[in-house]
């Protein structure tokens, strides 16, 4: 299994810092980029930072410009054909809509994912009993049959950690544990989700830290966030348990 197309966002991000490092190179300021769409600054501003893609008759026009060599020259225009290619009916993101099929766009795609979980365990370590007792707890309240698709779709998202060429790295809160001490009335989804969590350890395309009380406050500690796609050297890292202490902590916490 291979890592999925790269998303039309993302494609227009990197044809658009190429095309930035291009135009230095060539000594040519944005405005006199312009010159050669016969656009406006802000029009290149716009398709070097990726808000708005490039198309491909100016892409070619621009390559006359700034003459890239033909690796460049070829690399960029398949990413531009690429993403203009519609994805299948029945592809996951097509169950998605707004900034979760960006996210399902990304989680497929990325060669390295980076999450930081502060008070909820990461949807792809989810079991299906938490992922039930969290979409229940939802206000305003879930229909049941709302409540069967969104844990169906999370389950199936979370498919992609058995993608060898994909990297996972998980750094989990310790509050994000304890505070599914009662959840069913009882610890059995705790002690279920915390024996998830710590058989992840065991993919080796994945890798989990969990943050213990004892380390006070760090940077970022109140937020959930995940990088997609580039290597970290973050405070919450540095903060977090190693994989193995995090697995022990997991199993007798």
């Amino acid at each position: 299994m291979t890592t999925a197309a790269i998303p039309k966002r993302v494609a227009d991000v990197i044809i658009g810092r190429k095309l930035a490092a291009l135009r230095t190179a060539c000594g040519m300021s944005q405005a006199e980029a312009g010159k050669i769409l016969d656009c406006t600054q802000n029009k290149i501003g716009n398709i070097e930072r990726g808000d708005s893609g490039v198309t491909l008759p100016d892409l070619r026009a621009l390559f006359e410009g700034f003459a890239p060599d033909e690796p460049t020259r070829e690399r960029l225009l398949l990413l531009a054909q690429g993403r203009e290619k519609r994805a299948s009916r029945k592809a996951l993101r097509a169950s998605f809509h707004g900034t979760m099929r960006e996210v399902v766009d990304l989680e497929t795609s990325a060669h390295y994912l980076w999450q930081h979980n502060s008070m909820t365990i990461p949807g792809l370590l989810q079991t299906e009993a938490y992922m039930r007792s969290l979409f229940r707890a939802a206000r305003p309240s879930m229909s049941l049959d709302d409540v069967e698709r969104a844990t169906t779709l999370r389950l199936r998202r979370q498919a992609i950690l058995d993608n060898p060429d994909q990297r996972f790295w998980f750094v989990i809160d310790q509050a994000a544990l304890e505070r599914m001490a009662n959840m069913d009335g009882n610890s059995t989804i705790q002690r279920e989700q915390k024996r998830a969590v710590a058989d992840a350890i065991d993919r080796p395309n994945v890798e989990v830290q969990v943050v213990p009380w004892h380390v006070g406050y760090y940077f970022g500690q109140e937020f959930n966030f995940t990088i997609f796609g580039h290597d970290s050297e973050e405070h919450q890292r540095a903060a977090a348990l190693g994989p193995e202490q995090s697995r022990a902590f997991l199993l007798t916490s």
